[in-house]
């Protein structure tokens, strides 16, 4: 039996409406946080409109998860936020993780009034070592490769891949105006569209030995490569909870054996209220294997193809 940590919710925070995920999970020398957000014990949005206070409470978050998984260092903070400048947030998270990448990523909006940002960390079980150049940030000393990427234009992205192996890649998250080339985006249809001023960025993971590339039992992506897994999916058209159960009904977890799912993150094309999200996660959560995984859920304003895309990074055994 693989020997796997669970964090429930409810430590430092909670969603004003219930949830099955795990607030983080740690497994194989890795661990991966839910978005960890600027809400009380009851759901409510704290110092509403304020980011930089906002920021100052998430990295706070983030230092509390970190104390309940002993042994663990922070090695990405993908930072989620709607701010102009992106610097009010970044700031006092750096200040508290000085040595940690910081991967910024500018939503159109969030889903609580007042919300200004949310936070994913992955985090190793050993000093990350992190070899830096300009606009990547390779992060070693876990079971896999950790990749943070910012370019300013696709073309910049691919220069910066130059470097690595395709055939290593486990996962990706792209955020950008154009298509990654394709064989470091093994889900196109799930590029979170970007303005074509915003630049790109990225976060990948990189598998110790060649990824298998399969599908799940009900026809997801799925790359495997020793006991880690990815699957990417997507729902489709405007109701959301539908389009939730299409990318589910694709992931197929109920029908994969020894899967324990570590992270789920979705992005959808939502308003700002929170409807939209209530409406999927209701769905997502409801066919969580339980303990559930560390879960993020944001609006973006497009994504290269479907209304919402599910990625679910797991382990098996």
């Amino acid at each position: 039996m693989l020997d796997i940590t669970h964090l429930p919710m409810g430590l430092m925070w909670q969603m004003p409406i219930p949830v099955a995920c795990s607030l983080a999970v740690a497994a194989k020398g890795l661990a991966v946080s839910c978005g960890q957000c600027p809400l009380d014990t009851k759901g409510q949005v704290l110092h509403p409109g304020d980011a930089r206070a906002q920021a100052g409470l998430v990295a706070a978050m983030v230092q509390g998860v970190l104390s309940h998984l002993p042994g663990h260092y922070s090695a990405i903070l993908v930072v989620y936020h709607d701010v102009a400048d992106e610097s009010e947030v970044l700031a006092p998270l750096r200040g508290v993780f000085p040595d940690a990448v910081l991967l910024p990523v500018r939503l159109p909006h969030f889903y609580y009034p007042g919300m200004r940002i949310e936070v994913d960390l992955y985090a190793l079980a050993a000093p990350p070592v992190i070899q830096q150049t300009l606009g990547l940030s390779r992060i070693s000393g876990g079971p896999v490769e950790l990749v943070a990427l910012r370019a300013g234009d696709m073309a910049g992205a691919v220069g910066l891949l130059a470097g690595l192996d395709p055939a290593r890649l486990l996962s990706a998250q792209w955020f950008a105006a154009d298509p990654a080339p394709h064989d470091w985006h093994p889900d196109p249809a799930a590029r979170v569209v970007l303005p074509k001023d915003a630049g790109v960025s990225a976060v990948l993971t990189l598998a110790a030995e060649p990824v298998q590339v399969s599908q799940t039992p009900g026809g997801a992506i799925e790359r495997a490569s020793g006991c880690f897994v990815w699957m990417s999916a997507q729902g489709h058209g405007p109701d959301l909870a539908a389009a939730a159960h299409q990318a589910m009904d694709a992931l197929a977890l109920d029908r994969q054996q020894n899967l324990t799912i570590l992270k789920a993150t979705t992005h959808y094309v939502g308003g700002s209220g929170p409807e939209d999200l209530h409406g999927n996660l209701a769905v997502r959560h409801a066919r969580f294997p339980m303990p559930g995984p560390a879960s993020t859920g944001v609006p973006v304003a497009g994504l290269a193809g479907g209304s919402l895309a599910i990625d679910m990074l797991g382990i098996v055994g």
